[in-house]
């Protein structure tokens, strides 16, 4: 599994802050930015990497596979366009934006448990 994080586009520290917020959300390690020259932009790879050493990437693959198999069980209960299955599937969108930010694939999250329809 591949981390991969979008360069940025040259820009402000805000930017870069901003940055760093979208793809980790609230679930920063305790990184203190003093400790890399006070730029968001190191910080960012300073955060992937603890990320992956931390093994919350595959953590966060464990636990998207496990919202999928949720959705897919609240859609065959409730139907495919139930306010429960519409409530599961918006849980669902950021884990999955998460995963391509890492470059967590579908074959992971199937190794992780996730069952897919199939095609």
């Amino acid at each position: 599994m591949a981390t991969t994080i979008t360069p940025l586009q040259p820009g402000t520290e805000a930017a870069a802050q901003a940055c760093v917020f979208a793809i980790f959300g609230s679930d920063l390690p305790p990184v203190l930015a003093e400790e890399y020259g006070g730029s968001w932009r190191t910080t960012l790879h300073v955060i992937a990497e603890e990320w992956v050493g931390e093994g919350r990437v595959h953590r966060h693959a464990a636990r998207t596979a496990t919202v999928i198999n949720e959705l897919a069980a609240t859609g065959r209960l409730f139907g495919t366009c139930s306010p429960e299955t519409a409530e599961v599937a918006t849980r669902l969108r950021p884990l999955l934006e998460r995963c391509r930010h890492f470059g967590i694939t579908t074959d992971d999250l199937r190794r992780r448990g996730a069952q897919f329809p199939e095609s």
